[in-house]
């Protein structure tokens, strides 16, 4: 991995905001580091940058494919409805029944609009993840609102296939009601970080550094809570949230930190280490970048190095920290 890669890809962000970094670069001449701003007006402040995807338009298609049928669902358009369905798409409901076929659908569809005449339809899509680039697999939700203010909702997998200049819905899935553990797509795509989940604390006799993770709803997120502790210092809190970025198809991450830094990194997996590309606003305006590798060692273990890193294009001495599981068990790299 080339690191002016993730400078060509990333925005600005926080490097002080991740938590052990703040606290190393208390260890490592931070004081060197601000006194070296005076030029900094001169130099050239680094552009925020966004990668589109190869598949940004049929992103939108199928996002605006998702629109108009909630727009159809909401004028109760029999028709206009039927029509987003393929000829030989399936259906099956929250029980397991299955209906097959645009005119068996039809059917279903034109007995519940007369059940649910005047109600309101919105629809969110959680995640959307391309098979090929003519196949969408898209997690969403409904929330129905009926004429007298109730509300319900249901959570839904749908298949969109491109036909033509269109897409249609191949194939929709109801799932369960109860979805708070239900994994959303973006789940398949960062488990592969999921023994990071637990409590932790640093090996050093030069800084306290404790990290607690556990998973957001629908796993969707994993959210990483840092606290950094240094002699005479305030203790610095950082949150990281961990997710993945369906767009431009990698792991993400988003820190913000109790002194007003805040930042993201980009992530690329090599065997049992997770290398992190990522830059930084400083709570003062500074920037830094660096380059994190989180290496897996084994379920109760790993450490964390900083490598690379500048504030205000001034170089920081490298940087390793170990870590140790607490209590519970976690889970082995996949």
């Amino acid at each position: 991995m080339k690191r002016h890669w993730f400078h060509n890809l990333a925005a600005p962000s926080a490097l002080a905001a991740m938590a052990v970094l703040t606290a190393l670069s208390l260890l490592h001449g931070r004081d060197a580091a601000e006194s070296a701003r005076a030029d900094d007006e001169d130099k050239p402040k680094p552009a925020a940058t966004r990668q589109s995807g190869k598949d940004g338009q049929p992103r939108d298609e199928v996002r605006q494919a998702a629109a108009a049928y909630m727009e159809a669902l909401n004028k109760g358009d029999l028709d206009a409805i039927v029509a987003f369905w393929g000829p030989d798409a399936d259906y099956v409901d929250e029980s397991g029944k299955m209906t097959r076929g645009r005119e068996a659908i039809a059917a279903l569809f034109k007995k519940s609009l007369a059940e649910l005449e005047g109600s309101k339809f919105k629809g969110q899509i959680h995640a959307l993840k391309f098979h090929r680039p003519e196949v969408a697999l898209v997690d969403g939700s409904v929330e129905i609102t009926s004429p007298d203010g109730t509300r319900d909702s249901n959570r839904h997998a749908v298949i969109w296939v491109k036909s033509g200049d269109k897409w249609l819905i191949s194939s929709a899935r109801d799932l369960p009601a109860e979805t708070d553990k239900l994994p959303c797509l973006a789940y398949g795509q960062i488990k592969c970080l999921e023994w990071l989940v637990g409590e932790w604390h640093d090996q050093s006799d030069k800084i306290d550094v404790q990290v607690s993770c556990h998973w957001a709803p629908n796993k969707s997120f994993l959210i990483l809570d840092y606290t950094v502790k240094h002699q005479n210092e305030e203790p610095v809190l950082v949150t990281q949230r961990v997710g993945w970025d369906p767009r431009n198809q990698m792991i993400r991450s988003w820190v913000f930190d109790s002194r007003g830094g805040f930042g993201e990194g980009y992530w690329e997996r090599q065997g049992n280490r997770w290398v992190v590309g990522a830059s930084g606003i400083l709570p003062d305006g500074g920037t830094g970048s660096a380059t994190y590798v989180y290496e897996f060692v084994n379920q109760d273990a790993f450490v964390w190095h900083s490598k690379d890193r500048e504030v205000d294009g001034q170089p920081m001495a490298d940087s390793e920290v170990k870590f140790a599981r607490k209590a519970s068990k976690g889970k082995e790299a996949p």
